[in-house]
This record gives C-alpha cells, structure tokens and sequence, in this order.
C-alpha cells in the first residue's frame, strides 16, 4: 500500500519533515488551513557561532486566514537581516559557495510576497539539490480529519524543547561550529544541506 502524507507548509524546513518527506510515496502540500502562530510555518531554526538561532519571517495576520492568502510584512527588512544571518552561520561551511547563488535571490527585494508560495519555491529548490523525486500536491480543500493520508500538519513544533523526538533517525554529521557546540539535531535543512553538499541526502534518508 502506498504511503500518502498531508503536511503543512514550512519555511527552509526541519530535517525531519524532509526525512518524513522522503518516506512518503506521495505528498499533500495544505494550502487551506488556517494560519498557525509560532510554527515552522514561517521560521526556521540555523546554527550560528551563538548558538541555534530563529528566523520569522513577519507576516500580515488577519485573524482567521487560510495559509495560502498569508502576505509577508516587507517593512521589517526581514530579507536583509535574514540572508546576513545565514552568511554569518554558513559562510564558511563546506558547500556555501556552491549553493549561494541559488538562495540569495529569495532574500533580495521582489521576490514572492505570499507566504506560501514563498516556502514552495525554496522547498522545490532544496528538493531538486537533494535529488528527491517525491511529487507534491497541493490540496484541493481542507479536512478536518483525511482518511486516506497521514496527517503530518501539526507534527513538527517549532517550540519543542526537544526537537530530534520529531526525527524519524537522528545522523550526526560534522557542523560549522563543531568544536564550540554537541550536535545540535533538527535545524533547518539549510544546515546539513551546507555542510554537507551533494551527500546531504544521506544523513535525511532512512535505510
């Protein structure tokens, strides 16, 4: 029987919803829940020589709204001071250089002011330098409770103090500021995806 996911939508998301990701036979994208606060829905967590570290991206909230119609607050510079912050952490990661030029432009003025549709085009982008072939759709509606998909939306919280119980394997590998911190499980996909380049796949997949 083929493994059918429904996950929510997540900002250069947590190891574990790639590992769940890549699990799965076929994935739902939801496009039609409410907004939820204080999830990866609009952060996500990096490593810097200060420790793990929270990027918000903010947002105009208007109450009860569905995900996909969530605009992105410009006036906060979150663009600016996000990319200086992932140049901070990974600049001197072994594969930053290489994929650089693919990321900067999400952070540069123009690009997509919908939220979802932000996090979609950086999931593709990560998925294609991952080589993984899971297709993704998006839902055509909500449901309260899907009978025929495994109900991911409210599986990975942002706010848990312990992170690595949301991965399906925790794999160590080596990380920028290794010799000043333990392994730190879980952050954003931005992080093993540096430090680790094309093998990156290897420390998400689950044999």
């Amino acid at each position: 029987m083929s493994k059918v996911i429904l996950l929510s939508t997540a900002y250069l998301p947590p190891i574990a919803w790639f590992q769940h990701l890549l699990q799965a036979d076929k994935v739902y994208l939801e496009q039609y829940e409410n907004y939820s606060k204080q999830s990866y829905r609009n952060r996500c967590k990096i490593l810097t020589a200060n420790g793990s570290m929270d990027l918000s991206i903010p947002i105009q909230h208007m109450g009860k709204q569905p995900i996909n119609e969530v605009l992105i607050q410009e006036a906060e510079m979150w663009r600016k001071q996000h990319w200086q912050a992932i140049c901070s952490a990974y600049g001197k990661s072994a594969f930053f250089l290489y994929y650089k030029d693919a990321f900067e432009p999400f952070f540069q003025a123009g690009s997509s002011i919908n939220l979802f549709e932000h996090n979609l085009k950086l999931i593709q982008l990560v998925l294609r330098f991952l080589k993984m072939n899971i297709p993704i759709e998006l839902t055509e509606s909500f449901e309260t409770m899907p009978t025929d998909k495994i109900d991911l939306r409210n599986h990975f919280q942002a706010k848990t103090n312990a992170p690595s119980q949301e991965l399906l394997l925790n794999k160590p590998y080596l990380q920028v500021f290794s010799e000043k911190y333990n392994f730190q499980p879980n952050l954003s996909v931005l992080d093993v995806l540096f430090n680790q380049g094309p093998v990156a796949k290897e420390f998400i997949i689950i044999n």
